[in-house]
């Protein structure tokens, strides 16, 4: 290794570290082509193996025919005796994933803790390195992969080394790798200095006589320091052949070189060359199949292993050098191409092959093709491979002659990349469909499609009005055909996209409207869809809701919509046994992304009933998940969720870092509740700081959304009393009051009633002494003593201490028992003030939890019996990680054995139920 000696030294630190039994990372080397990449690394690979490294390798390779995961295959293979020690959910999505087991097609989420799991278990007996080769070109499930492992190797001793290609010309990552560079360390290989070029040089020129100090000057001069520029420059003009020089790039002049030392061979032995470039990475066998057919002899392969073109070492023909597949392939005609597909696709044993190859050999469009592509991406689908689903699903599209199936091909692609996460292809895919399409079923698709499109990416929500309006077409067309279930289905969709997203009214009473005319006898999802677009019209779905819950009992995306409306009708018992079996519901259908969403309602919902600690754990899960399968909306929501609870615990530090997460996840304002909820979680952060005045400007900014502006209504009012502007808080306070009675909720009238005391003056104590009854009754413990704590104050302010000492001590044994120490100790200081005493033990300040929210929901989980495979699988971490969070949790609770466990948490009383 001429010149690398930098690069090389840094692989030594950290293969050293991974052996003295530090923790891992990813490493990505990037460079022009022929920089020295591959040759860095497997030295790299090589000294790792020595020192007895189990080194894992894949490589990506230029073409279409992606059959998905087919890198992935490659690089776990030799680890895959031991996959049945993964949790049974991973095991299974990861087989099928690679083909090895048929099932249900997999979650990303899932097969990538899979792949996680299985390296750390190979890891378990000595380190590993993983050399991916040509990230670039990187199928895209195995790309998704790769990425999602880098980011989670800081615990076990795994060393990813990837090479990326780099065009000078064109810097910027590839879809494939981007993901990748954000979380590993980048080594760019520039060329060599002088003295190295002319050192390597030497070593392919020993006794400097073969190309003469003209030769040797031109070599050095052409190939700009690029170390296979200088061997193949040197070979070339050694050989007699001349150099091509001028502006051209280092690649193409390479290219040349190439395609020099390819035209001395005979015809067919050509012919195979350009059967190899154009089926990289087949198998031998298919290989000789192909060229039979195209007349050639296994001596034409022959030949082109002599010449070091073409290496079949492990069954399959690779090329010397990828540069060598684009001179040979740039460099044929299209009959030339066209004829070696057709070959390939005969010969290919894999049906997703043989399908890409006979698309690539048809001029024109082809029905037949484009179906067999289709069933492709079909089957890459089933196995959880949905980017190369949507590739198969576009080919297909572009070789359909009827607009009409084209467009439906394309929506079907536009799917399958919104499950990928590929959100940006999505929309672009979608936008090509959108105008082929024009029947009223199509354009709503369409727009439903694109709706959930802006949703998942956090961005701001599109046109609410287009996507009413073509639902309201739709049904005008369902209307004529005299189908109410279906338009009940259409208006629905509208319904509750109306209810979440727009802030202009119209939209929401023209889909109401619409749907309350609907005589589809009593349907279940019209009352819920009604009830969700205008609470207050029916509130008397309210009384249904009980048996609307055991009537959806197993159907997970209706028990979200019955959350949603439950809240909104003000039962929060209905809207949280809702959330919870959804949760449970989508976790047994491994549905990760939707289970993410159903955490974050359930969260919110634990929030707002003070189960405060229960609700930091299922936010921290919603926000890993909806990091992991790219939901950009559920992991800004559920932090903004955390920052509400961290608030209310008196966390103000850890609630301003959940914050500056919804801060940094982008325009998280698909829907008013991620700005509404940060703005609310920024006014409690200030209200425990003193700062009334930020505080009342970031809760009135609440009101964009109307469920969180009716909850946080007291809030309001604490603000705008502190502040000195009561005022201010009453058009809210006028708003929310009438659903306290309308709904029946004592939440509400707790809520309502307390701001009424903070803002009243002569009838402070008629309203807290209501509020107080009415949280007696509503299940709400934190707000119950929050209620307290003011009606203590005032009880001092109006010189009635011996009244306020009981209602003080209530507030600090509620905090407390809720894990809210902040406010537990400043009612403690309220009621000593008071002449009160505080008993030893009430109040443990700065004690708090000695877990994090999710060491603490692994430490219940081990301690109702469960093992750390069934946490990882209920918790979407990998076993071995379960079992680094309990090592390190047991000294914080002070035992050393899992059998202390649940005394331990008991002791500390934080044995609570484990959150769903």
């Amino acid at each position: 290794m001429i010149g690398r000696e930098r690069e090389l030294a840094r692989f030594d630190e950290l293969l050293s570290a991974l052996r003295s039994g530090g923790g891992g990372g990813a490493v990505l080397v990037e460079g022009e082509a022929g920089i020295g990449k591959t040759t860095l690394v497997t030295a790299v690979a090589r000294t790792a193996q020595d020192a007895g490294f189990l080194v894992l390798r894949c490589q990506g390779f230029e073409g279409e025919a992606a059959t998905g995961f087919a890198g992935l295959h490659e690089l776990l293979h030799p680890a895959l005796d031991q996959v049945d020690a993964l949790p049974p959910r991973q095991r299974s999505a990861l087989l099928t994933a690679l083909g090895l087991q048929a099932g249900p097609s997999p979650d990303r989420l899932l097969i990538g803790l899979a792949v996680l799991g299985l390296l750390e278990e190979a890891a378990a007996t000595r380190p590993v390195l993983l050399h991916v080769e040509d990230a670039h070109w990187l199928d895209a499930s195995t790309a998704e992969a790769v990425a999602f492992v880098a980011r989670r190797l800081g615990a076990a001793p795994v060393l990813l080394v990837a090479t990326v290609r780099r065009d000078p010309a064109a810097p910027t990552a590839q879809p494939s790798t981007a993901a990748l560079e954000e979380v590993a360390e980048v080594l760019s290989l520039g060329p060599l200095d002088d003295d190295d070029a002319r050192r390597l040089l030497d070593s392919l020129d020993p006794r400097g006589t073969d190309l003469g100090t003209a030769g040797r000057r031109r070599v050095l001069d052409e190939a700009h320091g690029n170390p296979l520029a200088l061997r193949e420059f040197a070979a070339a003009l050694d050989g007699g052949t001349a150099l091509t020089s001028g502006p051209l790039p280092t690649t193409r002049r390479l290219e040349r070189a190439f395609l020099d030392a390819v035209a001395p061979l005979p015809v067919p032995s050509r012919t195979m060359l350009l059967l190899a470039a154009t089926g990289e990475d087949l198998l031998v066998a298919e290989l000789l199949d192909a060229a039979a057919a195209l007349g050639l002899a296994p001596q034409d392969l022959d030949l082109l292993e002599r010449e070091g073109l073409v290496d079949t070492t492990g069954g399959r023909a690779r090329l010397r050098h990828p540069l060598v597949r684009s001179a040979v392939h740039g460099a044929a005609s299209s009959a030339e191409r066209f004829r070696a597909h057709q070959a390939l696709a005969a010969a290919s044993h894999d049906p997703g092959r043989a399908a890409w190859h006979r698309a690539a050999a048809v001029p024109d469009r082809d029905e037949a093709v484009a179906a067999e592509l289709e069933a492709a991406g079909t089957r890459a689908a089933e196995r959880g491979a949905r980017s190369e689903a949507a590739a198969a699903l576009r080919r297909a599209a572009e070789l359909t002659p009827d607009p009409s199936r084209r467009a439906t091909r394309l929506l079907s692609a536009a799917q399958y990349l919104r499950q990928a996460g590929a959100t940006a292809e999505a929309a672009a895919t979608l936008d090509t469909a959108a105008a082929l399409v024009s029947a009223p079923q199509e354009r709503f698709q369409v727009a439903y499609l694109r709706s959930m499109l802006g949703i998942a990416a956090g961005e701001a929500p599109h046109d609410t009005g287009r996507f009413v309006h073509e639902a309201l077409e739709l049904d005008d067309e369902l209307a004529a055909a005299g189908d109410p279930g279906q338009r009940v289905v259409v208006l629905a969709n509208a319904a509750f996209h109306a209810a979440n997203q727009a802030t202009d009214a119209t939209w929401r009473r023209a889909v109401h409207d619409r749907l309350a005319a609907v005589d589809a006898g009593p349907h279940p999802l019209q009352q819920l869809a009604l009830a969700v677009v205008d609470p207050r019209a029916h509130p008397d779905v309210r009384d249904r809701l009980p048996d609307l819950l055991a009537t959806f009992a197993d159907e997970p995306y209706m028990l979200l919509a019955l959350g949603q409306v439950a809240e909104r009708l003000q039962d929060l018992p209905i809207a949280q046994a809702a959330w919870s079996r959804a949760v449970e519901a989508f976790h047994r259908a491994g549905s990760p992304g939707d289970e993410g969403q159903a955490l974050n309602g359930l969260a919110s919902v634990r929030v707002a009933r003070g189960q405060l600690t229960e609700a930091l754990q299922d936010a921290e899960n919603a926000h890993r998940t909806g990091v992991d399968v790219g939901m950009a909306m559920v992991a800004a929501s559920a932090s903004a969720t955390a920052a509400r609870a961290l608030a209310l615990t008196g966390r103000t530090a850890e609630a301003a870092e959940a914050l500056a997460r919804v801060r940094a996840a982008g325009p998280a304002d698909a829907v008013p509740q991620v700005p509404a909820g940060a703005s609310w979680a920024a006014g409690l952060v200030a209200l425990q700081e003193g700062r009334s005045g930020d505080a009342l400007a970031h809760l009135l900014d609440v009101g964009t959304y109307p469920l969180f502006a009716a909850w946080s209504v007291a809030d309001l009012a604490e603000a705008a009393a502190g502040a000195g502007t009561p005022t201010q808080a009453l058009p809210a306070l006028e708003r929310v009051a009438p659903e306290a009675e309308l709904f029946g909720s004592d939440h509400l009238r707790l809520l309502v009633h307390r701001a009424r005391a903070l803002l009243a003056g002569s009838g402070a104590e008629e309203h807290f002494l209501a509020a107080l009854a009415a949280g007696e009754r509503a299940d709400a413990p934190v707000e119950l003593a929050r209620t307290q704590l003011a009606y203590g104050q005032w009880l001092r302010r109006e010189q009635r201490p011996v009244d306020a000492r009981p209602v003080l001590a209530a507030a600090v044994g509620g905090f407390e028992r809720r894990g809210a120490r902040a406010l537990a100790e400043r009612a403690a200081q309220e009621l000593r003030a008071a002449g009160g005493a505080v008993r030893a033990g009430d109040v443990r300040p700065g004690s708090g939890a000695p877990l994090t929210a999710q060491e603490l929901q692994i430490a219940r989980l081990a301690a109702q019996g469960m093992s750390n495979k069934e946490i990882a699988d209920r918790l979407y971490l990998s076993h071995r990680t379960v079992g680094a969070h309990l090592y390190k949790l047991f000294p914080k609770v002070g035992i050393t054995s899992r059998a202390r466990l649940r005394t331990a948490l008991a002791d500390l009383d934080l044995l609570g139920p484990a959150a769903g």
